[in-house]
C-alpha cells in the first residue's frame, strides 16, 4: 500500500460518465485546475475551471471543494466529508484509487 499522508497531488484531468458508463462532458470543463492534499487523517480537495476570463453569457465558474477524515486501504479511498462547497458533497465519498507511477494517481468516484 502506498502512503498518502504528507502528499499533495495536482489535478491534470477530469472525466465524467453516466450511469451506463458512457463518457459525458466534464462538469469542470476541458482543462480543470485543482489539487488534493493528504494530511495524517484528513483530506483537502479543491477543483475549479481555470479560464482567466469568462464570456458574459457563460455559466458561473464551477468550484468543487471538500475536506474530511479519510481512510485508504490501498485500493479504496473513503472520505467522511465534514465541510464542502456544495450540500450534495456532504456525504461519505468512495473512490477506487490506484497509483500508475510514482507521479500519477488515478481516482474513480463510486458514490
Amino acid at each position: 500500500m502506498e502512503a498518502l499522508a504528507g502528499t499533495m497531488w495536482r489535478l491534470i484531468e477530469v472525466t465524467a460518465r453516466d450511469d451506463a458508463g458512457r463518457e459525458v462532458p466534464s462538469p469542470i470543463g476541458q482543462h480543470p485546475m485543482g489539487f488534493v492534499m493528504f494530511k495524517d487523517d484528513r483530506i483537502l480537495v479543491a477543483v475549479t475551471d481555470p479560464r482567466p476570463s469568462l464570456a458574459q453569457e457563460a455559466q458561473p465558474r464551477p468550484l468543487i471543494s471538500y475536506t474530511g477524515k479519510y481512510r485508504f486501504d490501498g485500493t479504496e479511498l473513503v472520505t467522511e466529508t465534514d465541510a464542502a462547497s456544495r450540500p450534495d458533497l456532504m456525504m461519505e465519498q468512495v473512490r477506487e484509487m490506484r497509483f500508475e507511477s510514482a507521479t500519477r494517481l488515478v481516482m474513480n468516484y463510486r458514490r
